[in-house]
């Protein structure tokens, strides 16, 4: 991986010339910089990674050509050990900046979102195209899985007994039984749309960045993040109007489906914990599977 010392030489040796860097933030997966405050620059922390901001950076040549309301990163170079892209200006809203925002500019918040996702999930797909390989989402595989993985962990850390085997049988058992969540007509989705990951001027949205995790699969994976109750977005009120403005057929059926990704976060925490070798995501991920009744 490229240290920040030595990143301006391989900007420059790729013919960007670098006259201010400024590292502005750290994902679980890459260092992030503003470059000439113009760029922004994702340098990976894992090899890993290298796979998904590839396929970020094709995604974004694939959405420039899509027509869509809001601007997304477009993109500039890609090199071996980093993806440049452009710089989306604007700011960040917290939750409670929403919440000191009238009806009528939350209302007007809520349908630019909307209307992005309406977008977005209208973009025809060609499955043949190798942008998506590797991306089309099987909830049952995923499902299945992640009981292996979950099993194994716990095996290791000698957790496995018959009560918590009990455990993962019962909340397994109640996914496969929820046809609902396998019921979908699949679309291109962002799968993170939350936030942290949407741009604002004006308390209006003006740009959605980071699309390394995105799918062909559920459209309410998009609804997910929106519709949690938490002040890590903008709670589950300003979701409920999100959903009326998109038109969802049925809005009962998405917040049930968030609901249940909400409870199924202490199993992503043991896997992601032990993904990342993050020993307190992992231990908070145990200690909240334990708990459930």
């Amino acid at each position: 991986m490229i240290c920040e010392l030595a990143l301006p030489k391989f900007l420059a040796e790729a013919n960007l010339k670098v006259n201010s860097l400024n590292r502005i933030g750290a994902g679980d997966d890459s260092e992030v910089y503003l470059c000439n405050k113009e760029y922004i620059i994702k340098v990976p922390k894992r090899e890993k990674v290298k796979e998904t901001q590839d396929k970020e950076f094709a995604l974004y040549d694939f959405l420039s050509r899509c027509n869509l309301p809001f601007e997304t990163p477009k993109p500039i170079l890609s090199g071996e050990n980093f993806k440049v892209t452009t710089y989306i200006k604007g700011q960040h809203l917290s939750y409670d900046d929403y919440q000191s925002l009238s009806e009528k500019e939350k209302n007007l918040l809520a349908m630019d979102e909307a209307n992005f996702l309406k977008a977005l999930h209208s973009i025809s797909i060609d499955l043949r195209n190798p942008l998506f390989k590797g991306r089309v989402q099987d909830k049952k595989q995923e499902y299945l899985k992640d009981k292996e993985k979950l099993a194994n962990i716990l095996r290791e850390m000698n957790l496995l007994n018959d009560k918590v085997k009990e455990l993962i049988s019962s909340i397994y058992s109640k996914l496969f039984s929820s046809d609902f969540l396998f019921n979908y007509s699949p679309c291109l989705v962002h799968n993170d749309f939350s936030s942290r990951n949407m741009v604002f001027n004006n308390s209006r949205l003006v740009g959605v960045i980071d699309f390394g995790d995105f799918l062909v699969g559920d459209p309410d994976n998009d609804f997910l993040c929106l519709l949690d109750s938490s002040t890590d977005d903008f709670g589950k009120e300003f979701g409920r109007k999100v959903l009326k403005f998109y038109g969802h057929p049925q809005p009962l059926l998405a917040e049930k489906k968030a609901e249940i990704n909400d409870s199924y976060w202490p199993i992503q925490q043991i896997i992601l914990g032990d993904e990342r070798d993050d020993s307190e995501m992992l231990k908070m991920g145990i200690k909240e599977l334990l708990a459930i009744k």
